[in-house]
């Protein structure tokens, strides 16, 4: 099989079309009836998908409150329970430093490697891990030197451990990267 190549040059690679985000991510829980979307623009005014304004927060509970995704350019972050998972781009990473990311959830994946319908369906996966979540609690591990998911050294590397609290009596493992989720 031959690999992919995908170049996204100086653009921030997270930069999603409001068509990309309605194709690879709200799709993915229009059947679900524990979800409801809301879309807003950067002013937290609600825009329809369609509408020609760029989509700059999903919420899936219907307001931002317990779960919503953020669209940065060169950042995408979720949102669960007041905890933020941060999604950064590789060509502004050396421009963070712990203090920016301290508290919150990195992940240490490639992103520019994958193309928008992959990024965007893997973070639809994430999210679905919290769809109804209760409580969350993370548990955050340094990484040793030698098992660095990085190549910045602006701050360690961590490993994630995610428990989510729901009423789901089929409890659930997903490994993304650094990040495990039980829910």
């Amino acid at each position: 099989m031959q690999e992919k190549t995908i170049h996204y040059g100086p653009e921030w690679c997270m930069q999603f079309s409001n068509e990309e985000l309605y194709e690879y991510l709200i799709t993915k829980f229009e059947s679900n009836v524990d979800v409801l979307i809301k879309t807003l623009s950067e002013d937290d005014q609600e825009v329809e998908i369609t509408s020609n304004i760029p989509i700059q927060f999903i919420c899936f509970d219907g307001d931002i409150q317990d779960l919503f995704i953020s669209f940065n350019g060169n950042q995408t972050s979720i949102f669960v329970k007041d905890e933020e998972l941060m999604f950064i781009d590789e060509s502004t990473k050396g421009s963070y430093t712990t203090s920016d990311t301290f508290g919150n959830v990195v992940y240490e994946g490639t992103l520019r490697n994958l193309t928008h319908a992959e990024m965007l369906t893997l973070f639809a996966e994430i999210i679905t891990c919290f769809i109804g979540a209760i409580e969350v609690e993370i548990i955050e591990k340094e990484v040793p030197s030698d098992k660095q998911y990085k190549k910045y050294d602006y701050y360690k590397s961590h490993s994630y451990e995610i428990n989510v609290q729901n009423n789901n009596s089929d409890r659930k493992k997903k490994v993304f990267e650094n990040i495990t989720i039980s829910y």
